[in-house]
């Protein structure tokens, strides 16, 4: 048995649908209502919190689409177990990396599946995959949480970035930079050009204490 994560959204006439597996791999699809739609290569598992990375980008991809005109819920966010097993990668001869499969089947069992599984928001359908995997999750209903801490509490510009990673959009460094950073809900990335590394919450709390050293050292005048 197989445990994923994912949505779809519609146009109206075209959907996406988009689905993270507990392996750490985000599978994409597109094609017309009715239609299983054509499978993309999935993007591999990176780093050392796959999962978390990936969920991250279904989270992006979400708001991403939304934004697009894809505003049709087809299926809001669903948690599912499918009988199925991943394919493992091609290995090509003397290419470094294995080469990732589209797998339209597993869109047809997540299309079957998620009627079934019980209704709800996204955030809903990532914590419970988040659960049944056995993976770290934050809590139940973040958004409600973070309405609830009176806002003099955190600095204006905190409180507005804690309100954009609570919506599942991500924060992100310039793109001028040569090493940059990603933040979202679930990870802090740090990377130059496509390479990069997810840091340990233990490690966050360093840098933010280091920064935050930093700034008080360097106070305007």
């Amino acid at each position: 048995m197989l445990t994923v994560v994912g949505f779809r959204l519609g146009d109206g006439g075209r959907h996406l649908t988009a689905v993270v597996t507990e392996s750490g791999r985000l599978h994409r699809a597109h094609g017309a209502y009715g239609a299983v739609g054509r499978a993309s290569r999935p993007d591999g598992p990176v780093g050392q919190n796959p999962v978390h990375r990936h969920v991250a980008r279904l989270r992006s991809l979400h708001a991403r689409y939304q934004g697009k005109g894809y505003s049709v819920e087809l299926v809001p966010g669903a948690c599912v177990r499918l009988d199925l097993r991943e394919p493992a990668p091609v290995r090509v001869p003397g290419r470094l990396h294995d080469i990732e499969q589209p797998w339209p089947d597993l869109f047809r069992a997540f299309a079957d599946a998620a009627p079934a599984a019980p209704r709800g928001s996204l955030e809903e359908a990532i914590h419970d995959f988040y659960t049944t995997i056995g993976a770290p999750a934050r809590p139940r209903h973040l958004d409600r949480l973070a309405r609830a801490t009176p806002a003099a509490v955190l600095p204006r510009r905190v409180a507005a970035l804690r309100r954009v990673l609570a919506g599942g959009s991500a924060i992100r460094s310039s793109p001028r930079l040569a090493v940059g950073y990603t933040v979202t809900a679930d990870d802090v990335r740090l990377h130059v050009g496509r390479a990069g590394e997810s840091l340990p919450r233990e490690d966050v709390v360093e840098l933010h204490a280091a920064l935050s050293a930093w700034l008080h050292l360097n106070a305007p005048e």
